[in-house]
């Protein structure tokens, strides 16, 4: 589907084939199409058509996640890491296989390794790094507390909805962490290296009577589900608003604008350069009800 701010409603955009994952790469948009035969291509958009880039390996695998933000794509699956520079495609087999369930994937291709993010809802998700010149895969995961759902960042409990690189550390990654499940829970947390911990948390009331604290953050705090870079900051979607962070310190907060009614999809194009939308697609993996998501456009 494709909307424009000044649009009353959506068109449908016709594929050739059924999408299973589309990214935005330098301005063009960017799929993953099944043929219906086990199958994969990798498609460019024009204004008018869907245009082969080049023909993927599918081999049964399952696809994990996609990362296209910097011209070359990568994909992820359970078993491979699939890069795709022009017409050629590179595999390289994972050490260990990437095992379900595989609700949400989030992938981030930096220059030694591609890190992505699960969201299984209720049950964590967490997050991992494949070193991209050999295929290991490590979990990476804090539990400073020792508590059976202690933070910063925890595979067990700890959904990771989106993952970049972070602007005033190069060498570091930025993952948002968010679960609604009756209650809410979230972070922004910090990797470099082997070191994670928190960068930033918000309190969400009303508190639960009986709740605990781990490390200062109460039992309810705000989820967040997505992380995209521009206007030179890194922008956080909350479910109460967006937050813009500029470096390490705490960020710039405004509250999630009103949403219209466009053909039955709840949108926003109020905050310049961003395009928020109100989704009931993370109810598959807790009871969220809808949650906003965001595209820097």
């Amino acid at each position: 589907m494709s909307l424009d701010p000044d649009d009353a409603k959506p068109d449908a955009v016709a594929s050739n084939g059924k999408l299973i994952e589309i990214c935005k790469s330098t301005n063009r948009l960017i799929a993953i199409m099944d043929d219906g035969r086990g199958a994969w291509t990798l498609q460019q958009y024009s204004p008018d058509r869907w245009a082969v880039r080049a023909k993927l390996p599918a081999n049964g695998d399952t696809l994990v996640a996609m990362d296209c933000a910097d011209g070359d794509i990568t994909l992820v699956t359970n078993r491979r890491l699939l890069e795709v520079q022009g017409g050629t495609v590179h595999a390289l087999r994972l050490k260990q296989e990437l095992q379900p369930p595989l609700v949400n994937g989030t992938a981030l291709a930096a220059k030694d390794a591609v890190w992505v993010g699960f969201n299984i809802g209720e049950w964590g998700g967490g997050l991992r790094r494949i070193d991209r010149s050999d295929g290991q895969v490590a979990t990476i995961e804090r539990n400073q507390s020792g508590e059976l759902c202690g933070g910063p960042l925890n595979t067990s409990c700890d959904p990771v909805n989106g993952v970049a690189l972070s602007p005033w550390k190069p060498s570091c990654v930025v993952a948002a962490v968010g679960l609604v499940h009756m209650m809410a829970h979230g972070r922004i947390v910090e990797v470099c290296g082997k070191e994670v911990r928190r960068l930033y948390f918000k309190p969400l009331d009303p508190q639960p009577p009986r709740g605990t604290l781990d490390d200062g953050e109460p039992s309810s705090t705000v989820a967040f589900f997505g992380l995209a870079h521009g206007d030179h900051a890194l922008w956080a979607i909350g479910i109460d608003g967006l937050y813009r962070f500029t470096g390490p310190q705490s960020p710039e907060f405004r509250p999630l604008p009103k949403f219209q009614n466009k053909g039955g999809y709840w949108v926003s194009f109020d905050v310049p350069g961003i395009a928020l939308v109100m989704t009931g697609v993370n109810q598959r993996a807790s009871m969220s009800g809808a949650v906003p998501i965001m595209a820097v456009r």
